[in-house]
C-alpha cells in the first residue's frame, strides 16, 4: 500500500474460473450488463480496478463459464463475507490497548512497512479466515485524524451490553449513550468511543458466532447506495426501516442474516445528500477507496462515486 492509506472495507467471494475477471449480483453469465474489470496503473502497490465498457463486457461473459451449469455452481456455493475494515489511527498502541483491553478484540497480526512508512495492526474476535476483522493503519508522525460525518459507527455484539460499558468507563473509555433498550424495541444498546473518536454500538446479543458485526455508513441517496452494493458487490438488500419520527431511514445489506454475519447499516437523513468525509475512513474521492474481493481483488469506489 502506499503511504497515506486511507480506509476501506473488503469483502470475499468464491473463486471464479480463471478467465475474464467479472463481478455481478450473482452467476455472471446469468446477468445483464456485467462489469469487466481489468487492472491499472498502481495507486496502491495490489492496483486498483477499473470497469470497461457495458459491450466489451458482455463480449466477455460468454468466456467467464463454460455454460449455464458451471454459472449456477459458482452462485449455488457463494461464500463471500466481508473480510476487514481499514481506518486510520493517531496511536496504535492505545487503540490496540483499548480494543483488547475494553472490547475483548484479539492482536491477530502486526505489520511494519518502513519503506511506505506506515504500520498495520489486524484485530477482531476470530481469525481473519472466518471472522470480519479491523485493520487499522498508522501512517508514521500522523498522530490525529478528521473522522468525518459519512462514517457512523461500528457494531459490536456482546453477551451483556451493561457489563462492558463499566469496564469501558473504568479503563478511562468515553462512553456516549448509557445502556439500555433501543427506543420503540428490546434490544439492549449502548453507544461508546474509541481513543480516535470513531464511535462503536455496542448491541447485546448473546452466542453471536461474528462479534463486529456491522459497520454504519451515512450516504445521501439511499436507493443510489443500494444500487451500488446490489449491483457491484452482490450484496443483498436484508431489510429497510422508515423513521419519519426522527427523519431518517435505514437499509441493512449483506452477504447472510444480521445474527450470523458482518452486514452495512447505510443511513439516510432526510434531506441531507452530502456529509464531510474527513481523512480518516470513508473518502470516496481521491485517496479514498473501498476495497471488495473476488479472490481478494481490490475495487475503487472513487471509479463508482457518481454512480
Amino acid at each position: 500500500m502506499a503511504a497515506g492509506r486511507s480506509g476501506t472495507v473488503a469483502c470475499a467471494a468464491p473463486a471464479v474460473p480463471r478467465r475474464p475477471l467479472l463481478l455481478s449480483t450473482a452467476a455472471a453469465a446469468l446477468q445483464p450488463g456485467p462489469v469487466r474489470l481489468s487492472r491499472s496503473g498502481s495507486g496502491t502497490a495490489a492496483g486498483k480496478l477499473r470497469a470497461s465498457p457495458p459491450d466489451a463486457a458482455q463480449a466477455a461473459t460468454a468466456a467467464a463459464f463454460a455454460g449455464e451449469e458451471e454459472a449456477f455452481a459458482w452462485a449455488k456455493n457463494d461464500n463471500r463475507r466481508l473480510l476487514h475494515v481499514v481506518y486510520r489511527v493517531g496511536d496504535l498502541d492505545r487503540t490496540i490497548k483499548f480494543y483488547t483491553e475494553c472490547l475483548g478484540m484479539k492482536l491477530l497480526r502486526k505489520r511494519d512497512i518502513p519503506e511506505e512508512k506506515y504500520t498495520n495492526a489486524f484485530l477482531g474476535y476470530g481469525s481473519e479466515d472466518s471472522h470480519f476483522v479491523v485493520e487499522l493503519t498508522y501512517n508514521y508522525g500522523v498522530d490525529k485524524y478528521d473522522v468525518g460525518a459519512g462514517f457512523g459507527h461500528f457494531g459490536v455484539a456482546v453477551d451483556d451490553v451493561a457489563k462492558i460499558v463499566e469496564l469501558i468507563r473504568a479503563k478511562g473509555g468515553k462512553v456516549t449513550r448509557e445502556a439500555g433498550p433501543v427506543k420503540g424495541g428490546k434490544t439492549v444498546i449502548a453507544f461508546v468511543e474509541d481513543p480516535d473518536g470513531y464511535k462503536f454500538e455496542i448491541i447485546e446479543r448473546p452466542g453471536t458466532p461474528e462479534p463486529l458485526c456491522q459497520v454504519m455508513l451515512r450516504v445521501g441517496d439511499l436507493d443510489r447506495a443500494i444500487s451500488f452494493y446490489e449491483k457491484a458487490c452482490g450484496m443483498e438488500l436484508l431489510r429497510k426501516r422508515d423513521n419519519p419520527e426522527y427523519k431518517y431511514t435505514v437499509a441493512m445489506m449483506g452477504y447472510g442474516p444480521e445474527d450470523k454475519n458482518a452486514v452495512l447499516e447505510l443511513t439516510y437523513n432526510y434531506g441531507v445528500t452530502e456529509y464531510g468525509k474527513g481523512n480518516a475512513y470513508a473518502q470516496v474521492k481521491r485517496h479514498g477507496w473501498i476495497s471488495f474481493s473476488v479472490v481478494l481483488v481490490y475495487w475503487s469506489w472513487s471509479q463508482h462515486a457518481d454512480t
